[in-house]
């Protein structure tokens, strides 16, 4: 990105980009765990503690490489972060708001790869595999913020719902994180904590699993309450529309959960249940955004974006 200044629209695609590179790298790092690459580099930050530089040779087991490769992902995770806060930046209308989410973008990535650390060195505690997780799912939640904050402007927060509506908003979303906390715990005691040998949460998992799935039935329950709620009170249908996206998810998403758990927690369903945890964290946290506005969008962007970016109800996009 050259030093010139960007529109809006042009930073926001980079804020995008952002979004889609924290929910990959979610899935790449449910690929370590599923394939029991944790323990693959015995050390951090190199992967072999035998060795100055490690270099890949046919000794070096496919774990290695499977947990090496993700380590480097966060490097390109990384980049992108810088992007953004050059882009923030180079805005043509430099907002506070903005810089701050593009400087936490860099500041938990560099959590990220620490905590990461952490996780190999204690030969994955179930603790640092949950917080690490967490974190990530706390990164992409403010990934969508900058990304939705970018599309807005910069006026007094005016809402377009009733009150109780909005902290029904927020009591979904609150709901959505305390889900992917059980959810941790449900993984971290489980056949797949990231090797064999790991140590697991001293748990019954039958009774956490339960747990999990109620939270999930009560996740559902909030998010059809929420689309009634606003479909009766004539909400703007922006908010209507994010409601929907976030019950599109939700439902899958349950299926794949009781679908894995009968049937032995097969790998590429847990996997495709992580991606769609991080979905859920998206979808979520778009709907709160979707509750009220900021003023129109800078005029840049306003003049490019989509059609439904015009409407006067989706200047909260």
């Amino acid at each position: 990105m050259s030093l010139q200044a960007v529109s809006p629209l042009v930073a926001r695609r980079v804020f995008l980009a952002n979004l889609v590179a924290q929910v990959g790298i979610v899935v790449t790092g449910g690929l370590v765990r599923l394939t029991d690459s944790g323990l693959g580099c015995d050390t951090w930050p190199r992967c072999d503690s035998d060795t100055r530089d490690w270099t890949p040779h046919e000794a070096v087991s496919h774990h290695a490489y499977i947990e090496f490769g993700n380590r480097m992902l966060t490097y390109v995770v990384g980049a992108i972060a810088v992007l953004c806060v050059v882009a923030a930046y180079r805005m043509t209308v430099r907002r506070r708001d903005i810089t701050t989410l593009s400087w936490i973008q860099i500041g938990t990535v560099v959590g990220q790869a620490v905590l990461g650390g952490i996780t190999v060195l204690t030969d994955l505690h179930p603790m640092a595999v949950a917080s690490h997780l967490l974190l990530s799912m706390a990164l992409i939640a403010s990934a969508v913020a900058l990304y939705e904050r970018s599309g807005e402007g910069d006026a007094p927060a005016r809402f377009l719902v009733r009150p109780e509506i909005r902290w029904f908003g927020y009591g979904t979303l609150g709901v959505a994180g305390a889900l992917i906390v059980i959810g941790t715990v449900v993984t971290g005691s489980g056949p797949h904590a990231g090797d064999l040998k790991a140590k697991r949460f001293d748990v019954d998992i039958d009774q956490i699993a339960w747990l999990h799935a109620d939270l999930a039935f009560l996740l559902l329950g909030a998010a059809v309450a929420l689309a009634l709620a606003l479909r009766v009170t004539d909400a703007p249908q922006a908010a209507q529309s994010r409601v929907w996206w976030l019950l599109a998810v939700l439902i899958p998403q349950g299926l794949i959960g009781y679908i894995q758990y009968f049937n032995g927690l097969p790998e590429w369903m847990v996997l495709t249940h992580m991606l769609g945890a991080a979905l859920t964290v998206v979808t979520a946290t778009r709907t709160v955004f979707a509750l009220r506005i900021r003023g129109d969008q800078p005029r840049e962007a306003a003049d490019e974006a989509e059609p439904e970016t015009r409407e006067p109800v989706a200047t909260s996009y």
